[in-house]
């Protein structure tokens, strides 16, 4: 199966990816073109729905036990994620943009186009 995005492409999404080393990135590539290739989705959305979802296969495997989820400045407060809580793909902002770009596609195929009705008096 040839790989549906590349090294290069995935680490443009955001300078965090960056860290990831391309061994890491290559399985994740993989994985994650396997995975969209099975999709019942037009194929010009395959390079970006594995993109985005390489992106977060490569965040997980690299993510600390216990990630921050939010922090305050002013009074200095972080929160961090339950390790134990499997947020599964909505656990990273790639997983969460490659959900919304699926949701997406998803409208447009099942809602019927939208005609503009006219009376002419």
């Amino acid at each position: 199966m040839p790989a549906l995005t590349t090294i290069e492409r995935v680490r443009l999404i955001d300078t965090e990816l960056e860290k990831v080393s391309d061994a890491r990135l290559e399985l994740a590539i993989e994985d994650a073109s396997l995975e969209v290739s099975s999709l019942s989705v037009p194929e010009e959305h395959h390079e970006r729905l594995a993109r985005y979802l390489a992106a977060h296969l490569a965040i997980l495997s690299t993510a600390s036990k216990q990630a921050v989820i939010r922090e305050k400045v002013d009074v200095i407060e972080r929160q961090y994620s339950d390790p134990n809580k499997n947020l599964g793909i909505l656990g990273t902002k790639y997983g969460q943009e490659y959900q919304r770009i699926l949701d997406e596609l998803a409208e447009l195929t099942k809602s019927p186009k939208k005609h503009l009705n006219l009376m002419v008096i």
